[in-house]
């Protein structure tokens, strides 16, 4: 097979149906064979474009979603969006077509030093250096974007995607998530049993986990109510009596007043940034006395 073939057949095992981009001849002979492969190729006006709506499809599918362009200022264009699924745990992959491999360090076309454009805003970076380990890195790519839930890049020359190669194409590979130690989740089992008030925090990773329903039960178990993380208005239904509204910027005065008299609070899928614990309102809600138990 050809490494276009190798990389494209890598892409349809994973499930990936939707690729957001802009044409260019850095991955033409890829492209050729997306529609073949059942991998529909969706055409945007900017790249930043295609980044952002590789985000929200990973965000609302579960799966990870994928754009790609032309090398050099087709791939910078991208990077507003690849940082912003980054800070939203979004399994985005990457793929930034490069120079060819005579022409790096010689001013090839449109060359540009793409993996350092990336390095703060992914969770795995990797340069295709022979054609051979195509469909391996790209294997890899996907497995990493959904294993440690943000975008991943995959970095290959143009010219790598032609030859004849003889490879494996690699089964994804998923990770079974354990529930936690034996000794943290009876110390938590204490905290919540023994809490005057608890409140639980629902944030992006309740989304993520297609936990929504766990936290209602969870909520409704406990008698707790709940508020959003910032930014996370869907990780609890509205129109549940125990919701409170979000915290944070411009969130719920409600909800930070509710807070505020916390002597448990159960954080599950957020990572308590900066923007849904500071003081709004002029209200410096958070229970600076509470415990905490992060999931």
């Amino acid at each position: 097979m050809t490494p276009s073939e190798a990389f494209v057949e890598t892409m349809a095992i994973h499930g990936v149906t939707e690729i957001f981009g802009i044409m260019g001849s850095a991955f033409m002979d890829a492209m050729d064979i997306f529609e073949p492969a059942g991998i529909r190729f969706i055409s945007v006006v900017h790249e930043q474009g295609a980044a952002h709506m590789a985000d929200g499809y990973s965000r609302v599918s579960g799966k990870q979603g994928v754009c790609i362009g032309q090398n050099g200022p087709g791939i910078s264009n991208c990077v507003t969006g690849i940082a912003a699924a980054f800070w939203a745990h979004s399994p985005v992959v990457i793929i930034t077509p490069e120079t060819g491999t005579m022409g790096i360090g010689l001013g090839g076309f449109q060359e540009a030093n793409q993996l350092p454009m990336f390095q703060e805003f992914t969770k795995y970076q990797v340069h295709l250096n022979n054609s051979n380990r195509m469909a391996e890195f790209t294997g890899r790519c996907f497995d990493r974007a959904l294993s440690e839930m943000g975008p991943t890049q995959l970095n290959i020359p143009r010219d790598l995607f032609y030859g004849e190669i003889d490879v494996d194409i690699p089964e994804p590979m998923h990770l079974d998530r354990g529930p936690g130690g034996e000794q943290t989740l009876d110390e938590a089992t204490t905290l919540l049993a023994n809490a005057k008030f608890p409140v639980i925090v629902s944030g992006g990773g309740v989304v993520n986990a297609g936990g929504v329903d766990a936290c209602e039960l969870l909520a409704e178990r406990l008698g707790s109510p709940v508020v959003n993380s910032y930014l996370h208005n869907d990780s609890f239904p509205a129109s549940h009596p125990l919701w409170c509204g979000p915290l944070g910027y411009q969130g719920s005065k409600a909800g930070m007043h509710l807070i505020s008299q916390a002597d448990v609070v159960l954080a599950l899928g957020t990572r308590l940034g900066p923007f849904g614990t500071l003081p709004q309102y002029g209200l410096d809600y958070w229970p600076s006395n509470a415990k905490i138990i992060q999931v």
